[in-house]
C-alpha cells in the first residue's frame, strides 16, 4: 500500500486566489485524477502534512473535511485516512469547486451535487443509514422479481406500499385515510405537479408562506399560477392576510407542522381558520409535512390533515428527509371527493417513478426498520442540532442569530442589516459546501439569514472546521 509524498506532490502559492486549505485540498484531488495517487493509498495525518507545509493543522483539517464529506477520503480511525475512490469514478470527481462556481453564477439557489454536505439542508444523515438492511432487502426483492413487476404498473402505485403508508399514517399522524386515497409520486416535487396538474392551476390565486419553500415557488410560477404571497409570524402563516388579499383563491400551500425555511409551527387558530376559510371559500389546502417526523421538544403535533373536518386537505409526504433523496418517492392522500379526477389523470400522465424503489421502501416499512430508524434518527438529529448551534455561536459570535424552534433537519442563522446572506452563501460555497441565503426565499428585504442543515455535522470537529470556514466568509 503506497503512502503519500506530501513533499513532492503538494505545492502552495501564496499569490493563488484560493485559500490555503482548498489548494491542498484541490491539490489532492489533482493528484487523485492523474493517478498519482491511487484509491487505497494512506495519505499523512493532518499532523505531519501540517509540519511538512509549514502551515497550521486546522488547515489541513479543513482540507480534509471538505475530502471526507465527499467520500473521495475514508477514515479508518488509529489506521490512518486512505483514498476511497475507485479508478472508474475518478473522472466523475473534476474539481467540483469549479462546478459550485459555474453553478452560483447561473443559478443562484442550485446546488452542486458533489457540494459537502456538512452543513447542507434537507440532507439526511447519511452516515446513520442502515446500509446493510437495504441491501439486504434490494437483493432478496431483485433475486424475486416477477413478470409481473417487470411490466407495467398501477400508475396510482405499488398498492402493499399505499396500505403500509396508510397504516403509518394513522398512527403516527392521526390522518385517517383509506388506501384508494394514496397515491405515489416522483418525490414532492412531483405531487405538487401532479396537483397542481389536476386542479388546473394556471391562472388561478395560489397562497404560498412568505417566505416560503422557493422550489415549490418556481414550479407554481413555471404553470402559470398567480402566486399570492402571505406573510408569517410566530403562530405561522397570517390567514387573515390571505383571505383579505385573495380570499377567492383556488389552493392554498403551507408547511405546518415545521415552516420551511423558519421553523415555527402553525398555531392551533391559524390552522382552525384556514380550515374554515377552505370550507366556504370551496378551495384547497396543500399540507406539505415538511420534517414533521422531526420535533425535539414537547408533544408530536398532530397533522392539519387530521383536523380536517371539511375534507378539503391534501396530504403530501416524502421519503427524501426520512430515507435518501435519491429515492425520488413521494406520496399524497386525496380527498375522497377528488380520487376519481386524480386516478385519471394519473392514467394520463403515467409519471416515471422507480417501481423497485416501492418495492425495497415496502418492506423496509413491513418489517418494522422505517419507525426503528425514524426513532434513531429523532435522537441523534437532536444532539446534532445542540452541536452545530453551539459552535456556530461560539465561533461567530454576535454575528448571528439562530431561530430557537427544535425540530427538522436545518435552522436559520439570522445576520445584522449589513451583512448580505447572498454574498456569504456564495463564498462559503465555493468552498464546496451548500447552504442557502434566506434572501432567495422571500420577498421580504428585511428577512436575511443563512439556512443550515445539522444532519450531517457528525462530530464537534467537523462543526468547528465547517464553522471557521464560514466566519472568513463574513464581511471583516
Amino acid at each position: 500500500m503506497a503512502r503519500y509524498d506530501e513533499k513532492k506532490y503538494i505545492t502552495l502559492s501564496k499569490t493563488e486566489s484560493k485559500s490555503i486549505h482548498v489548494q491542498i485540498y484541490t491539490r489532492f484531488k489533482e493528484s487523485i485524477e492523474s493517478n498519482v495517487l491511487k484509491n487505497g493509498d494512506r495519505v499523512p495525518s493532518s499532523r505531519s502534512l501540517a509540519s511538512e507545509l509549514n502551515v497550521s493543522r486546522g488547515t489541513v483539517e479543513s482540507a480534509y473535511s471538505m475530502l471526507l464529506g465527499e467520500g473521495v477520503f475514508i477514515s479508518k480511525g488509529q489506521a490512518g485516512t486512505f483514498v476511497n475512490v475507485p479508478q472508474a469514478l475518478i473522472n466523475n470527481i473534476k474539481d467540483p469547486l469549479q462546478k459550485s462556481k459555474a453553478i452560483t453564477s447561473k443559478n443562484p439557489n442550485q446546488t452542486a451535487n458533489n457540494c459537502s454536505h456538512v452543513f447542507l439542508p434537507g440532507c439526511p444523515a447519511y452516515d446513520a443509514f442502515p446500509r446493510k438492511i437495504w441491501s439486504r432487502l434490494a437483493s432478496n426483492r431483485m433475486r424475486g422479481f416477477s413478470a409481473n413487476e417487470m411490466s407495467y404498473n398501477d400508475p396510482m402505485g405499488y398498492l402493499p406500499l399505499r396500505e403500509s403508508i396508510a397504516s403509518y399514517l394513522r398512527i403516527s399522524r392521526g390522518v385517517a385515510c383509506d388506501t384508494e386515497q394514496v397515491v405515489i409520486t416522483n418525490g414532492y416535487q412531483g405531487a405538487l405537479d401532479l396537483i397542481c396538474k389536476t386542479l388546473k392551476l394556471t391562472g388561478e390565486n395560489v397562497w404560498m408562506e412568505d417566505p416560503g419553500y422557493i422550489f415549490a415557488t418556481k414550479l407554481l410560477e413555471d404553470i402559470g399560477a398567480k402566486i399570492v404571497r402571505v406573510p408569517v409570524d410566530e403562530d405561522g402563516m397570517i390567514v387573515s392576510f390571505g383571505v383579505k388579499n385573495a380570499g377567492s383563491a383556488k389552493l392554498a400551500i403551507v408547511t405546518p407542522s415545521h415552516h420551511s425555511p423558519l421553523g415555527m409551527t402553525l398555531s392551533w387558530s391559524r390552522r382552525t381558520e384556514l380550515l374554515e376559510w377552505a370550507s366556504i371559500r370551496d378551495s384547497w389546502i396543500v399540507e406539505d409535512d415538511y420534517d414533521g417526523e422531526y420535533r425535539y421538544s414537547g408533544y408530536p403535533l398532530p397533522s392539519l390533515k387530521s383536523l380536517d373536518q371539511y375534507d378539503r386537505v391534501i396530504y403530501a409526504g416524502s421519503f427524501s428527509k426520512t430515507l435518501f433523496p435519491s429515492l425520488r418517492l413521494g406520496y399524497v392522500v386525496i380527498p375522497q371527493k377528488l380520487v376519481d379526477e386524480f386516478t385519471k389523470k394519473l392514467y394520463l400522465l403515467r409519471a416515471n417513478y422507480s417501481f423497485k424503489a416501492q418495492l425495497i421502501v415496502n418492506d423496509f416499512i413491513a418489517e418494522g426498520h422505517f419507525s426503528k430508524h425514524l426513532n434513531k434518527m429523532r435522537g441523534l438529529y437532536a444532539e446534532r442540532r445542540e452541536l452545530t448551534s453551539q459552535c456556530l455561536t461560539e465561533i461567530l459570535g454576535e454575528r448571528i442569530n439562530i431561530t430557537a424552534n427544535k425540530n427538522g433537519m436545518h435552522f436559520v442563522a439570522k445576520l445584522h442589516a449589513n451583512d448580505s446572506d447572498v454574498d456569504i452563501s456564495k463564498a462559503f460555497n465555493e468552498l464546496g459546501h451548500g447552504i442557502h441565503p434566506l434572501s432567495n426565499w422571500t420577498s421580504d428585504p428585511n428577512q436575511k439569514g443563512l439556512i443550515i442543515g445539522f444532519t450531517n455535522v457528525i462530530n464537534k470537529k467537523t462543526a468547528e472546521l465547517a464553522a471557521i470556514g464560514l466566519r472568513d466568509c463574513f464581511v471583516r
